[in-house]
């Protein structure tokens, strides 16, 4: 049956990466993630790295900068930036035309990423030591930057060779890296040995309390199981300042477990929150 998601898993089929990624992995070709690494470990232990990449000067490997992940190994975004594999992005954007239930056709038009939008210079923001600048792009650069990433890390096949015109939706393979090995060594590095940062700079932000069960837990301590939840709480988005020094990466953090009551257990299962720093 032809449906978009048998239409999807055939397209996600035909994605073969030639970097070795194990069925298991969380970062397979089709999950590009962003964020921010260093790899100090490295930089500690390899006097003879090359820290140029076409003539330029690239930070240290203990600097911070932003990076994507595929099977075991993370991938600096900034060394493919300075060596040209992240210009020259291809922006697809589609506008609908037609109104009050009427159909609707799509026009799609192609042009450069220093046509689409003059601000993003790929040099420039993969390698700060944040995501902002890369987040404060419109969501045209985010797609073309993640197409241009899994079109890198793509096996190329005699069945690659298609017309564009006639596959819209198909990516083809970019050799580039794959054909680079002295690229490949400055670009990738064990996900064993690499240190995460975190990946944003924030000031401040809203945080959302939306879970049910934790509304009602709370509630059932103030205001007693029969009028645990208000009930404007089902009809409104209840949100409260959040504390920005809150947010840390991600490591093995420990929930407190509750007060202790002097129990054998010593905490009290009807009150857990998460451990702030």
């Amino acid at each position: 049956m032809n449906t978009p998601a048998a239409a999807a898993a055939a397209n996600t089929a035909k994605k073969q990466s030639w970097i070795d990624i194990s069925p298991e992995s969380d970062f397979s070709i089709d999950n590009i993630p962003f964020g921010v690494c260093s790899f100090p470990k490295e930089d500690e232990s390899n006097n003879n790295n090359d820290d140029t990449v076409g003539g330029i000067l690239l930070l240290s490997l203990s600097a911070p900068r932003c990076c994507t992940a595929i099977g075991n190994y993370a991938v600096d975004l900034h060394v493919l930036a300075n060596a040209g594999l992240l210009d020259d992005l291809t922006i697809t954007s589609s506008a609908s035309a037609g109104s009050n239930g009427a159909s609707s056709t799509t026009t799609t038009t192609t042009t450069t990423a220093a046509e689409a939008t003059h601000n993003f210079h790929p040099r420039i923001a993969f390698s700060q030591p944040s995501l902002n600048d890369f987040m404060s792009c419109e969501k045209p650069i985010w797609i073309a930057v993640r197409n241009r990433l899994i079109s890198l890390f793509l096996q190329e096949t005699h069945h690659d060779h298609r017309s564009s015109a006639n596959n819209d939706n198909i990516l083809s393979p970019d050799p580039r890296l794959q054909n680079n090995t002295s690229l490949q060594e400055q670009a990738f590095h064990p996900l064993t040995t690499t240190l995460y940062h975190l990946p944003a700079n924030i000031g401040d932000y809203t945080d959302f309390y939306s879970s049910r069960e934790h509304a009602t837990n709370v509630g059932i301590m103030f205001r007693g199981k029969d009028n645990a939840l208000q009930p404007n709480w089902l009809h409104m988005p209840i949100g409260y300042h959040g504390r920005s020094s809150s947010v840390y990466p991600s490591v093995a953090t420990t929930s407190s477990y509750g007060v202790d009551n002097g129990g054998e257990d010593g905490g009290d299962e009807n009150m857990s929150f998460v451990r702030r720093p």
